[in-house]
């Protein structure tokens, strides 16, 4: 297996054992520790020594790491930005209902989902589930219910004439997806859920559940060049930074975060998600360690820079006229720089400059995505993460299809350049 598949490879692993951010958290600790990196607690006192690796988790659904290295007066930070929550659906606090001798699952939707590709396909579960234990305190048990468990029954076209015409779906009453034939009209969910976590039903106190594709990512196309998996779009960022985080190691020559976020597809407003106070709080602890100032941070800050990663739009050769053709995007091509005047993504001039010379100097490819005059793209969490801490942010991501479907396409060798561009960026 060739280098590139070989990343790409480990990326399907990761996603794999990742249905939600609450595995996804998981794994990314598991490479930081790998790594021999250390876990903190924020409530706890941190001693901190240079070159030294750290990480700390929050609610379970973001993962933070840094490192110090050198002067940040001098060199400033260098932060990479993901979110590993993606569109999909939630289990409702009333899980279950029977209608017509079948218990189906009721369901939210999460984020802008692609809803049609939901259907007709197996699914599994998982999530994290609070357990009354002995003591009378809640334990938080991440679930993963690994089997086709659910399905989302599509209607015939002899029943609803018009189910190819821009169909169009209520959550509410018709995207309830299969879970167990029931003639005794009492929902066994719970039951089921208690029985599998080796609990009592009357112990589980609250869930965050998400279905989820049942199959696992693989390989794609004559020789392999795609690959199709769930939740691309943004978990592969956040295994991206990490990696490159990982890979770059004690050859840092700048003080280095790297923030896989939550709730980035319903606005970010959380105590996990990009608004939160997770990256000023490791630059303040930091400084506060080393001893600086007001001044001293605000210093470091103005040197600092943020790789802000979040997976964008190839070109859709279907769709040619939806996309700017000036700028055709395409995948295996490597790192897509996004820009817009509106602000939509953070990139400015001068950030465009410090990503094209990073790329080249290091035998990147790149390419430049933006949206048609006439469109409004989606957001990001650069802008934000830009405006709040008065930091050079450059929007970037991978080139994608199929986004917010229950499964995406990707490029093979992508993984491995984006990998590849955040080790040259954490080394400075």
């Amino acid at each position: 297996m060739n280098i590139k598949k070989q990343y790409a490879q480990n990326l399907l692993d990761f996603l794999n054992n990742a249905p939600t951010a609450y595995q996804s958290n998981d794994e990314l600790v598991k490479m930081l520790e790998a790594a021999g990196a250390t876990e903190l607690c924020e409530g706890d006192t941190w001693d901190l020594e240079q070159g030294k690796t750290y990480y700390f988790t929050k609610e379970g659904t973001q993962c933070a790491a840094f490192r110090i290295c050198g002067d940040p007066r001098a060199t400033g930070f260098r932060i990479g930005a993901a979110h590993q929550d993606a569109p999909g659906f939630r289990i409702k606090s009333v899980p279950s209902k029977i209608d017509q001798g079948i218990e189906r699952l009721t369901l939210e939707g999460y984020g802008g989902l692609n809803i049609h590709g939901w259907l007709d396909r197996p699914l599994s579960l998982a999530g994290r589930v609070f357990v009354k234990d002995e003591n009378y305190e809640a334990q938080a048990v991440n679930v993963n219910i690994k089997k086709p468990l659910l399905i989302i029954p599509s209607a015939a076209v002899h029943v609803v004439r018009g189910v190819n015409d821009g169909a169009k779906f209520n959550i509410q009453t018709e995207l309830l997806p299969f879970f167990a034939q029931n003639s005794e009209g009492k929902p066994k969910f719970l039951s089921y859920l208690a029985e599998i976590m080796g609990v009592k039903a009357e112990d589980i106190l609250s869930f965050e559940l998400a279905p989820y594709e049942a199959f696992d990512g693989c390989f794609v196309g004559a020789n392999d060049e795609f690959i199709s998996v769930a939740r691309l779009d943004d978990a592969a960022m956040s295994h991206d930074i990490m990696a490159g985080f990982i890979e770059c190691g004690a050859d840092a020559n700048a003080s280095d975060i790297a923030v896989a976020f939550d709730h980035e597809e319903c606005g970010s407003t959380s105590n996990r998600g990009a608004r939160c106070n997770t990256i000023m709080q490791i630059i303040d602890r930091i400084c506060e360690k080393l001893g600086y100032g007001a001044e001293d941070k605000y210093r470091a800050l103005s040197k600092s820079v943020v790789f802000s990663a979040d997976m964008a739009h190839a070109t859709h050769p279907s769709y040619t006229g939806n996309h700017e053709m000036l700028l055709p995007v395409y995948l295996n091509k490597g790192p897509v720089i996004k820009l817009s005047p509106g602000q939509s993504y953070a990139t400015s001039p001068r950030g465009t400059a410090f990503f094209k010379l990073i790329c080249e100097k290091n035998g990147i490819p790149y390419q430049v995505f933006n949206n048609r005059s006439d469109v409004r793209g989606g957001g990001t969490i650069g802008p934000m993460i830009s405006a709040e801490y008065g930091v050079m942010t450059v929007d970037i991501g991978n080139p994608m299809l199929s986004m917010h479907a229950v499964r995406e396409l990707g490029g093979t060798d992508d993984s491995y350049y984006m990998t590849k561009l955040f080790e040259a960026f954490f080394k400075a």
